[in-house]
């Protein structure tokens, strides 16, 4: 799975993945590519969450936002793709 930038998409795979309450994984993707839910949109998260905030909303309040990418290796397979340099 890949998200090249915000998008509506990502802000609900990133609400699914906070919301498992559960110990087994809520996808199962072995490798996930994309911006990271940090703190300089953690409020926005959370007001999307609560329901204030509808994913257009979200989005236009995260537009100035530069996102910093991070990848997900959820698999043991994912890791033999792993190359060091």
């Amino acid at each position: 799975m890949r998200f090249d930038s915000y998008l509506a998409e990502w802000a609900e795979f990133v609400l699914m993945n906070r919301n498992n309450k559960s110990d087994v994984v809520a996808h199962d993707y072995d490798i996930v590519y994309g911006p990271i839910a940090n703190d300089r949109i953690g409020l926005q998260i959370k007001r999307l969450e609560q329901g204030i905030l509808t994913p257009k909303g979200f989005l236009r309040n995260i537009r100035f936002v530069q996102p910093t990418f991070q990848y997900y290796f959820g698999t043991e397979h994912s890791l033999l793709f792993l190359r060091s340099k």
